[in-house]
């Protein structure tokens, strides 16, 4: 039994999920510890901000959790992780979340008193947070080839156009298309394999973490637009790489690490996402956009399709009067001066 399986198992009989830790040293000490020191002056010079000490914080979040069954405790793991260990150690912290609220809704720290959720689902939006997991999985290393190199999903975004600077701040990439297809040459099948499963688990993982807020709290949950996002357009560059890499073989392979886990466990959470079934709505345009942007990145870089199509994908979902301000403000004007006050009806 690895330490995901074991952390997934109640503490006890009574009560499976151990006390409420908030107020113990060793509590306080992981908060503090998982804080990122901001950018800072001394003197003339300016020192970069500084990451924390990851491989402490999953230490001391690992012994935490042989107290106690906390969602802001998994939060620091899952981050800890994915710093240390990658998309796959990553995709199993977020699962482990996901199996806990799941087996131990009315345990897990922070509980839900009198139908006030708020708490906990802060503690959920931690896995996702814009200005904290965000940026981390942005600059994750996807990839890597001994002595040829690696790339993170931020190169991809800026490679793709669908991360931008301004004039003012612009943004560069680490790596270079030619390096990242220098690595999409040499890459290990199964590794390439079981980073696609990762991505796959995660995002299987919010989806189950969004349908039990939904069953528990209705109205009420954390938002994991952003990271679907980033994790939807790293999904569809990985398959066609995949595709492209190795032809003729099937990616319904590529599901997480524990495959061999029960019906509800981590090991299941990417049954149903291989078979893609019919266009229900704009977030499947949008995901199939994605992938075609994907393959332009891996196969025309150079493309003019890829900055049109991902114009088509902001477009996607909008009402007339917000298709014509965007794409013609000129007829915009025209427009309302016909349709007066009711030009969004």
């Amino acid at each position: 039994m690895d330490i995901t399986e074991r952390l997934a198992l109640p503490l006890s009989d009574t009560p499976p999920c151990g006390p409420n830790l908030e107020y113990d040293s060793a509590f306080l000490a992981l908060e503090a510890l998982a804080e990122t020191t901001p950018e800072r002056a001394i003197g003339d010079a300016v020192r970069e901000a500084e990451e924390p000490d990851w491989r402490d914080v999953a230490r001391q979040a690992e012994a935490l959790l042989d107290r106690t069954r906390d969602v802001r405790v998994g939060a620091h793991l899952a981050t800890a992780w994915l710093r240390t260990g990658g998309l796959p150690a990553w995709s199993r912290a977020v699962g482990l979340v996901r199996v806990w609220l799941e087996t131990f809704w009315d345990e897990v720290h922070p509980v839900v008193e009198e139908g006030d959720a708020v708490e906990r689902i802060n503690a959920v939006g931690a896995l996702a947070a814009a200005d904290g997991v965000v940026p981390y999985l942005r600059r994750t290393q996807v990839l890597r080839v001994e002595r040829i190199g690696s790339f993170t999903l931020r190169d991809l975004r800026i490679m793709s156009g669908s991360l931008k600077g301004t004039e003012d701040a612009p943004v560069r990439a680490d790596a270079s298309p030619d390096d990242i297809e220098a690595v999409l040459s040499h890459v290990d099948e199964a590794a390439l394999r079981d980073t696609v499963g990762a991505v796959s688990d995660v995002l299987a993982h919010l989806d189950a973490i969004d349908t039990i807020f939904a069953t528990r709290t209705p109205g009420q949950g954390p938002d994991f637009g952003g990271m679907r996002r980033e994790l939807r357009e790293l999904d569809a560059f990985l398959r066609a790489a995949l595709a492209r890499r190795f032809p003729g073989t099937s990616d319904a392979g590529v599901d997480g690490t524990l495959d061999e886990g029960p019906a509800g466990t981590i090991g299941d959470a990417s049954a149903g996402r291989q078979n893609r079934g019919p266009i229900r709505g704009p977030d499947d345009v949008r995901r199939l956009i994605d992938e075609i942007c994907a393959w332009y990145a891996v196969h025309e870089p150079s493309s003019p399709v890829r900055p049109i199509l991902r114009r088509a994908h902001g477009l996607v979902g909008l009402g007339f009067a917000e298709l014509l301000k965007a794409l013609a403000p000129g007829g915009y004007s025209e427009f309302q001066n016909i349709a007066g006050d009711d030009e969004g009806a």
